[in-house]
């Protein structure tokens, strides 16, 4: 059975991928029962590979909770109807396997001095960054002690991890080659949370300034991966640093998305080298213009 069929049968409105501004090919888009029902947005999304959904406003969501919460149905039965979804689309995870994942000692609910940080120093709240990102904490660890773990979400799974100091040391320390399923940077962070537009930026914390939409690339380059990925949104917005060497791979990877349908722009802030350090209004306008 397809979810389009089932919801079809309980008549919830939907709207097919490519059908509406909010919905890319490869999606269902449905209101969102949690932050828009009835709102005929269509901000939540149905992966039709993945079988898994997630709002642009909301994060990720089991599918079965979607369910139950479209079409009233008490959860065993929506259980039973996600078991039956037909996943024979796209294969979510056909790029190559590295490895097996490994989550490193240590990983828990974020300690008061990460939720400081990012309170603090990131200007970002700490309850909406663990529930939208799932970003979690590591304390006294033999390795990666005093970080931020960051799980890299792809169609619904964990398939890698980064990490951020919230003191001294290397900013970004990625998961190891043998302790990821999927390279990283063959991946785009963020990537579960965007619709129709993405604004492209360099690291985890300034997608999480920007919110649902944006994506990082986990580094100021890119891969070819990367770039595949990036060439299926119709709405391409890079926003790097505002840095000359950032600034200048900007451009470099913006020319290499025109070639591909759409509309593709780069964008250089005003009021902080990168959208973390920004103007929050000028984040919000970000948005606006790109995104809603």
């Amino acid at each position: 059975m397809k979810i389009q069929a089932i919801l079809k049968e309980y008549k919830v409105s939907y709207q097919e991928g490519g059908s509406h501004p909010h919905v890319r090919p490869g999606w269902i888009g449905v209101d969102c029962p949690w932050c828009g029902r009835g709102a005929n947005k269509y901000h939540l999304g149905i992966n039709l590979s993945g079988s898994f959904a997630s709002c642009w406003r909301c994060g990720s969501r089991p599918l079965a909770d979607v369910l139950v919460e479209l079409t009233n149905l008490p959860p065993s039965l929506c259980y039973d109807l996600v078991k039956s979804i037909d996943k024979g689309g796209l294969a979510p995870l056909s790029e190559r396997r590295r490895g097996k994942l490994v989550i490193p000692i240590g990983v828990g609910p974020m300690l008061p001095v990460h939720r400081k940080y990012l309170s603090n120093q990131r200007r970002l709240d700490p309850d909406e960054i663990a529930q939208l990102w799932g970003v979690q904490g590591i304390g006294l660890a033999a390795e990666y002690a005093w970080r931020l773990w960051i799980p890299v979400y792809h169609f619904g799974e964990v398939v890698s991890w980064t990490t951020r100091a919230i003191g001294t040391g290397m900013r970004y320390l990625h998961a190891p080659p043998e302790q990821e399923s999927v390279p990283i940077k063959s991946v785009l962070y963020g990537s579960d949370l965007v619709r129709h537009a993405v604004i492209i930026c360099e690291g985890p914390i300034d997608a999480w300034t920007i919110g649902p939409g944006a994506v990082a690339t986990c580094g100021l380059g890119y891969t070819r991966e990367q770039l595949i990925k990036l060439s299926q949104f119709s709405v391409k917005v890079v926003c790097f640093d505002s840095e000359f060497q950032a600034q200048k791979r900007a451009r470099r990877l913006a020319r290499q998305l025109q070639v591909f349908p759409g509309e593709t722009y780069v964008v250089e802030l005003q009021t902080g080298k990168d959208p973390n350090e920004a103007d929050r209004r000028e984040i919000m306008e970000l948005r606006k213009t790109y995104l809603e």
